[in-house]
């Protein structure tokens, strides 16, 4: 069978779908999700407590010479991509786990997971280019630091307001072209967790070619039920460091983290979507992997 170019994407149709879903799975949602947001909590709560007791000096600088936050946060990927690959298959088979404690992580997962992080990678580009870009203006037109009697004392990494406008502009655009890659990229996600091969980069850019606005647009609604929420509790007061005991900042966390895992299905909701409307499932273009399959 040969794919046409679908003509207009209905985002109002997709971001309906995408925001009931939620609504009418709620109890499924919160199935697949309440385990690992324990471990998430607790992989934030260690990580705060290590970094803050153990792993750092006095003045708040790592000892180890990177910030372990980094890394639970590459870490916490593996929850979500399990949590996702149960979502996708529920709306594309109407597939539900039986298990009460959903903690899936078997190779279809490690596709997933692998998948997403060159996709977050590639969006990426953009704006690793511009740090690179902020660099080399601050190194070769950054002001000198000068001293009490105004004297220079040295090299500074401050730059002329000329140079931070230009930088601030870029930033902003290379944030842009992150959220316009993300928004494309990503739709292949949904068919890797049926396991189907062949999902690629090229396929998804070429495959989504001429919607780049009305993707991005659907993206990034889809995020700002999160953003809000989380605006509000912090403008609430609700808050806590360490400093304000252990269960308050577990609680922080907790709610932080529960709010993610469940919100986000509306962004996994949207890229099914868009799978389907993009990526029709053929016969052809399918291809299930049968061991992933066997797996469920």
């Amino acid at each position: 069978m040969t794919q046409t170019q679908p003509q207009e994407f209905p985002l109002s149709r997709a971001l309906e779908m995408a925001f009931r879903s939620l609504f009418e799975n709620a109890g499924y949602a919160l199935r697949i999700c309440w385990a690992w947001i324990v471990i998430m909590t607790s992989a934030r709560v260690a990580s705060d407590i290590a970094k803050t007791r153990f792993l750092s000096d006095a003045e708040g600088q790592p000892l180890l010479g990177f910030d372990l936050t980094f890394f639970i946060g590459w870490f916490l990927f593996i929850p979500l991509a399990s949590i996702a690959i149960a979502w996708h298959r529920l709306l594309l088979f109407g597939e539900r786990d039986s298990a009460s404690i959903y903690l899936r992580v078997d190779r279809l997962v490690w596709s997933y997971f692998g998948l997403a992080i060159v996709l977050y990678l590639t969006a990426l580009a953009p704006v690793f280019t511009v740090g690179a870009i902020s660099k080399l203006m601050t190194l070769m037109w950054g002001l000198p630091e000068v001293g009490a009697g105004g004297e220079t004392v040295g090299p500074s990494f401050l730059l002329a307001p000329t140079a931070k406008s230009i930088i601030s502009g870029m930033q902003v655009i290379a944030f842009l072209i992150f959220l316009a890659l993300s928004a494309r990229l990503s739709v292949v996600l949904p068919g890797k967790a049926l396991g189907m091969r062949g999902l690629t980069i090229r396929r998804a850019w070429d495959a989504t070619r001429g919607h780049t606005w009305s993707l991005t647009m659907g993206f990034v609604a889809c995020i700002v039920p999160f953003l809000i929420l989380t605006a509000l509790l912090r403008r609430s007061g609700f808050h806590f460091s360490l400093e304000d005991g252990a269960l308050l900042h577990i609680a922080d966390w907790f709610v932080i983290e529960t709010m993610g895992a469940v919100l986000g299905l509306i962004e996994l909701a949207y890229l099914t979507f868009c799978f389907r409307f993009f990526l029709p499932q053929t016969d052809e273009q399918l291809g299930a992997d049968q061991d992933a399959r066997a797996q469920t």
